[in-house]
């Protein structure tokens, strides 16, 4: 199993699937699948719970999805899940091979502005302005580092990523 973290824009769902499809695995994403549960979108979550009660639920839905993924899953998290101790704990207890994908905080944000073009208005709560998202970047990165892999995804495309987790993690689409 293998799970990919990163801040917000960094690509996990992208990267997630191309490295699924590569290796032939699952692939789950953590967001839509909290969405698919809720019924709701994740911006509408903290609206209505807060940030806490989206926690809660996030790591609820990880439990879940933990339990019911095989060896041969992709995970893309969500920006926020490696940062709490208990889904990192939860991770490493089912020798999930967690990901960071490092990206220039700039590119970050410009991807992360393109993308809310076409969301509703702060679909981004916790990062809603730029010193907002430079502060919560800033804060979360001492926890993406420790995961165990960290890929420099700056000017490299999907595939090349995939296929560096691939080489870098030894794994195969027979699930090692």
């Amino acid at each position: 199993m293998v799970a990919l973290t990163g801040f917000m824009g960094a690509g996990k769902t992208t990267v997630g699937r191309a490295l699924a499809n590569l290796l032939r695995w699952s692939f789950l994403d953590l967001d839509y699948e909290i969405e698919l549960r809720q019924k709701l979108q994740v911006h509408e979550i903290f609206q209505l719970c807060g940030e806490s009660g989206f926690r809660e639920i996030e790591t609820e839905t990880l439990q879940s999805a933990l339990h019911q993924a095989s060896g041969s899953t992709v995970i893309a998290l969500g920006g926020g899940t490696f940062v709490q101790s208990a889904n990192a704990e939860l991770l490493r207890s089912r020798g999930a091979r967690v990901v960071f994908l490092e990206t220039e905080i700039e590119e970050l944000f410009q991807r992360c502005q393109a993308a809310n073009q076409h969301l509703p208005p702060n679909p981004r709560p916790l990062a809603a302005t730029p010193e907002a998202f430079r502060l919560l970047y800033a804060q979360r990165l001492p926890f993406y580092r420790s995961a165990e892999l960290t890929v420099n995804a700056t000017g490299k495309t999907v595939e090349e990523l995939a296929q560096e987790i691939v080489l870098r993690l030894h794994v195969s689409h027979r699930g090692r």
